[in-house]
């Protein structure tokens, strides 16, 4: 049984709780397979390997889900420090822009950078440049940047350090679950495999009942 990516998990999941279900219930079946040592104790192994791969997708949606949480999370606090950064980098520009000295302080020579530790430091060097030189954040009262629009900016990205921090931790959990789920469904392929292997050949006179154990059989 190839258990590839022509299908999905849940498609497999379910095909495979078939297989191992009918295999027991259906009458003309399970003496020929267990015939061929495909018991009740050999398809509890297969069972207990089925179980394993569902718990493990489980687990991986639920950390994937975390995962994607905490990344709208961190984008979401990001966005709303950059756009109010946007405007004040632009109120900046129009004070001092014949003072080339304090524009190199806030750091708006330049473009602004496009990858996140860039864009931080970036950001970081303005508001707290304006948080410890008052004299120049003076300057910018008539444009609406106040200390205390200063200090929420330093706390939000403090904020934004520590979602960042939890989103980076959801992403490393839930790829080492996506690696041991992925693991227990290489498992249950195989397995799985010898188990059709064996119920081709028990099935063998009578190949329409592997219908019941979930294979497409041309008439």
């Amino acid at each position: 049984m190839a258990l590839k990516n022509t299908r999905s998990q849940t498609e497999i999941l379910e095909s495979c709780r078939i297989a191992l279900q009918n295999v027991e219930t259906n009458p003309a079946i399970k003496p020929l397979m267990e015939a061929l040592g495909y018991n009740t104790t050999k398809i509890d192994e297969g069972k207990a390997i089925l179980n394993n791969a569902k718990t493990l997708y489980i687990q991986n949606q639920e950390l994937e889900d975390a995962r994607g949480k905490a990344y709208q999370t961190f984008e979401e606090k990001r966005v709303a420090i950059d756009l109010k950064y946007a405007t004040d980098r632009k109120k900046a520009k129009i004070i001092f822009k014949t003072d080339p000295l304090i524009l190199k302080e806030l750091g708006l020579k330049g473009a602004l950078p496009r990858t996140y530790v860039k864009w931080l430091e970036t950001v970081s060097l303005f508001y707290n440049t304006l948080n410890t030189q008052t004299e120049v954040l003076a300057k910018l009262a008539t444009l609406q940047v106040t200390a205390q629009s200063v200090t929420d900016q330093l706390a939000s990205i403090n904020e934004l350090e520590d979602l960042r921090a939890a989103y980076i931790q959801a992403k490393g959990n839930a790829q080492n679950a996506t690696k041991t789920k992925n693991k227990a469904f290489k498992d249950l392929e195989k397995w799985m495999s010898d188990f059709y292997a064996v119920a081709r050949l028990a099935l063998e006179g009578e190949p329409q009942l592997l219908e019941s154990l979930g294979k497409f059989v041309k008439s």
